[in-house]
């Protein structure tokens, strides 16, 4: 062997280079990490094509809260305990939410948008692509206490005094 690789059969320099290959591959792996976890704190880039399908525009959260706020009552059955459902509209399916109360949230607004002020049949799916999506019959309601004063009073042995007396 030549002179200048002689140093190579030393066991103490074999065990050196490979402490310090294990410690470059170390060194490696917590880069890795850091820059892992540093790009994870940053928010995400999205292609300028794709900017229209990313976070939703505060203003249209907004706005879909307040819609949302105008509905009185939902209930994942087809009737609403304390309420009469006097109309029904119609079904309302709405997709692509990040979460299930967004999806729900989502629901409410579009019912409201219909003219209903509740929800009845009421659930929620999750897709295969990690968004939610959310179902509903949208119908209008009326407390069953405002039913009741609405409703005629009971008949009894006394003549109402709007009606004609019995003439024979």
């Amino acid at each position: 062997m030549s002179n200048w690789l002689q140093w190579l059969d030393d066991w103490r320099v074999k065990l050196l280079l490979l402490c310090a290959l294990v410690a470059l591959l170390v060194v490696i792996r917590l880069l890795r990490r850091a820059r892992h976890w540093w790009r994870r704190r940053r928010p995400a880039r999205l292609h300028p094509k794709l900017q229209a399908y990313g976070d939703p525009d505060e203003r249209l959260v907004a706005e879909r809260r307040k819609q949302a706020a105008s509905i009185l009552a939902t209930s994942s059955t087809g009737n609403i305990p304390g309420y009469q459902i006097t109309e029904q509209i119609e079904a309302v399916y709405v997709d692509g939410f990040r979460r299930p109360e967004e999806a729900i949230e989502g629901l409410k607004a579009t019912a409201a948008m219909k003219g209903a002020n509740a929800l009845i049949n009421v659930h929620h799916e999750h897709s295969t692509t990690g968004r939610h999506a959310a179902v509903g019959d949208a119908v209008i309601v009326r407390k069953l206490s405002d039913a009741k004063s609405a409703s005629p009073p009971a008949e009894s042995g006394e003549a109402k005094p709007d009606s004609k007396p019995h003439q024979e």
